[in-house]
């Protein structure tokens, strides 16, 4: 169906992640929306091809909707690509009193049945060719603090009593691209070719599938994982993630000696870009698909 519909992502950063790959959709920042609307400029008046907005929540300000409306009848949507919590609840709610949105979705099938949304998985494009190589150590994690770096640590201690190793690469800040040490994300990825796994450290009461998730889909590296949710996705294979608070620690070893469990390629395609737009236009539940998340288990 998105082959005949036009759609535009708003993100924060139009260059963020994986972004720039993306062919199935344009693409813009929340910045660049706001000034070609603001000037009320010829650019502005593109915006009346699309059929579809969808508005990523990072850097998403209800104005944004407020300005896009005079120039276009597309559905507009908010996408929730982050738990919500704080000022992301916050923003959920002011923007439903705003009434400008037409339709929010969650990446996290709990929190849409939590906060009453739709749901739609997150979504990933490959964006680069890792290298394939001896492995230089077991596990590699990335990404901002966020709390996360006394466990990480906590964890390098604990994996390299069984003789795992862990390349850790922590950024402080909630800048995005403006944090020190920040890295474009095809660099970030080379992290990942001398890698034999990924290490996922979930936010508190945090269950939606991350960016991690989908780096050891995509490239096929074993995933150690606090997600205990992840058990209830199709795609799980104990042979390809381990769960810590689940599986036994002792057992990581013989986890990563194990080969990769290659998985049906519609399990992989599923999170593909052209298959998350079409989603936004149907209306059978994920969950009931067979390729996606068991709600009953």
């Amino acid at each position: 169906m998105t082959d005949t519909v036009e759609v535009l992502l708003v993100a924060k950063d139009n260059h963020l992640y994986f972004f720039d790959a993306l062919t199935e959709i344009d693409v813009m920042s929340g910045n660049e929306l706001k000034e070609i609307t603001k000037l009320d400029s010829k650019e502005a008046e593109k915006l009346a091809r699309y059929q579809l907005i969808i508005f990523m929540d990072s850097g998403f300000h209800p104005e944004y909707a407020k300005q896009v409306k005079k120039y276009t009848s597309a559905r507009l949507v908010l996408f929730f690509w982050n738990k919500i919590a704080d000022k992301r609840l916050e923003l959920l709610l002011d923007t439903k009193k705003d009434g400008s949105i037409d339709d929010y979705y969650s990446f996290d099938p709990i929190e849409a049945k939590k906060f009453g949304l739709y749901h739609n998985s997150t979504f990933y494009k490959s964006c680069v060719e890792l290298s394939k190589q001896t492995p230089q150590y077991d596990l590699f994690f990335g990404g901002n603090n966020k709390g996360r770096r006394n466990m990480a640590h906590v964890l390098e201690n604990k994996f390299g009593n069984l003789g795992i190793s862990l390349n850790l690469f922590i950024i402080e800040g909630n800048e995005g691209h403006k944090n020190r040490g920040y890295l474009p994300y095809q660099e970030f990825l080379e992290f990942l070719s001398p890698s034999n796994g990924i290490l996922e450290i979930m936010q508190e009461e945090q269950h939606g599938l991350t960016l991690r998730t989908m780096e050891s889909l995509f490239f096929q590296k074993k995933l150690v994982t606090t997600n205990l949710e992840i058990k209830r996705y199709y795609f799980y294979h104990p042979d390809n993630i381990f769960i810590l608070g689940h599986d036994s620690l002792e057992d990581l070893p013989a986890f990563m000696n194990k080969p990769h469990k290659q998985l049906n390629a519609d399990m992989i395609r599923f999170f593909e870009p052209q298959s998350w737009l079409q989603r936004f236009f149907c209306e059978e539940r994920l969950e009931e698909n067979g390729l996606y998340f068991d709600s009953n288990n």
